[in-house]
């Protein structure tokens, strides 16, 4: 049974019921790929006896190349019984307005009269909430009912969704029955089973990042194999960067914020892809100068610029940032991002009189000596190797760059630092190497 239910689950999810909206015998006009024909005949005897308001010709004998056709309105009569509806198979029922799909694969569909005995020993329809091996506990409105034999009935049965299963449709252990379907009582009890789908989550993880606003993390309930759209790029929120897309922890994908997807049959992370945001960072110089706008994606340098102006009986003291730091032209500054909407921009200072003289180094002109502390030693090596990394950081002064040459060509290498390194162990008694 287990088994029959979790393929009925996937049969019932993939069902699609054509529907049309006459409402007589009338055939809805079809779409279809090719003409097939199909008679319709409604079995009334000579025993049915038609009430007053019924016309008969709805229920003529047609044929038709429609998809589906809805069920006549009309109400007959006989000895010792009570008219339901009609049936095609003994299984589902069909009563007055609601509709048929004709299947493709038939060339007849005869609908034969139900006649219900209500003198006669009614049966039980039950409803089984069993799930692997558990019974699941039932909600008060899904009472077990009683019908007569050849009764027409609609199941008792919505949707329902428990902590970490869901149900869709219904069957009785051979037939999958969808909500809304009507059913025709057999001439015993009938157990239903709800048809089960798991209830997976869906979680939304921002990621091991940094500069996150609110939470990095939240997790919703969804129904395995359905269809959802993920989530906005509004979902997080990090200063410096736009949400880009997810990844799925179960296939490896990723795919675009608010993509249609199939949910997968188990639990499913989505983690966010940040791609990081082009700033135009604003220096404003103020005094009637032009704002300096210098491009930059986040997490990358840029240069400050010159004011590009000059003020009377001032000097430009540096740029200032909303960290109140002060850039001279020619700094780097790191573009760390900021909130949403929320731009980067520095101010020009101006102070009154003259800028002050800046000190002059006091740097002696000593072979080797790349760090100007009046020796030479291995630190000076290690100056030297800091500056050919990252000459930006690690800036020499004039002076500094003369005493570090001293490999006998000009240009400070490495060469320069295994000089000083030589001469620190004594392979070599002076500096600079002679050409």
């Amino acid at each position: 049974m287990k088994k029959f239910i979790r393929k009925a689950a996937a049969i019932a999810s993939a069902a699609v019921i054509s529907v049309c909206s006459c409402a007589t015998m009338l055939a809805s006009a079809a779409d279809t790929e090719e003409n097939h024909e199909v008679t319709i005949v409604f079995n009334i005897t000579d025993d049915m006896t038609p009430s007053k308001t019924t016309d008969m010709s709805l229920f003529d004998t047609i044929t038709t190349t429609a998809n589906n056709i809805t069920i006549p309105a009309g109400y007959f009569s006989k000895d010792g019984v009570t008219f339901s509806g009609w049936t095609v198979d003994g299984v589902i029922g069909y009563t007055a307005g609601t509709f048929f799909a004709i299947p493709h694969d038939v060339d007849k569909i005869v609908f034969e009269p139900c006649w219900v005995d209500t003198k006669a020993k009614p049966y039980t329809v039950t409803y089984n909430l069993e799930y692997e091996g558990e019974e699941l506990e039932k909600p008060e409105w899904l009472e077990d009912e009683k019908y007569s034999a050849n009764e027409i009935f609609t199941p008792n049965y919505a949707m329902m969704q428990f902590d970490t299963v869901g149900t869709r449709g219904l069957t009785d252990g051979e037939r999958v029955f969808d909500i809304g379907d009507k059913l025709v009582m057999p001439d015993h009890d009938l157990v239903l089973y709800p048809i089960y789908f798991k209830r997976i989550n869906l979680t939304y993880f921002a990621g091991d990042v940094d500069r996150l606003n609110g939470n990095d993390t939240v997790t919703f309930k969804r129904n395995e194999g359905s269809s959802d759209e993920l989530a906005a790029p509004g979902r997080f929120s990090r200063n410096g960067f736009v949400l880009s897309g997810w990844k799925s922890s179960v296939d490896g994908k990723t795919y675009l914020p608010q993509q249609s997807v199939e949910l997968p049959h188990e639990d499913v992370v989505y983690t966010a892809v940040w791609t990081p945001k082009e700033y135009k960072v604003v220096f404003i110089p103020g005094n009637g100068g032009e704002n300096i706008k210098v491009p930059g994606l986040t997490d990358t340098e840029i240069e400050c610029p010159e004011p590009g102006i000059t003020v009377k009986g001032k000097y430009f003291a540096g740029w200032q940032g909303s960290d109140g730091k002060l850039y001279a032209p020619g700094d780097k500054y790191m573009i760390l991002g900021s909130k949403p909407g929320v731009g980067i921009s520095f101010t020009a200072v101006w102070k009154d009189g003259e800028a002050p003289s800046q000190p002059t180094e006091d740097v002696k002109a000593i072979a080797g000596d790349a760090n100007g502390d009046g020796e030479v030693t291995v630190a000076d090596a290690v100056t030297i190797l800091q500056y050919i990394g990252n000459k930006d950081k690690y800036n020499l002064s004039e002076q500094k760059k003369k005493n570090a040459d001293v490999d006998g060509v000009a240009g400070i290498t490495g060469t320069d630092a295994l000089m000083i390194q030589k001469l620190d162990a004594k392979i070599i008694t002076k500096l600079p190497v002679e050409e």
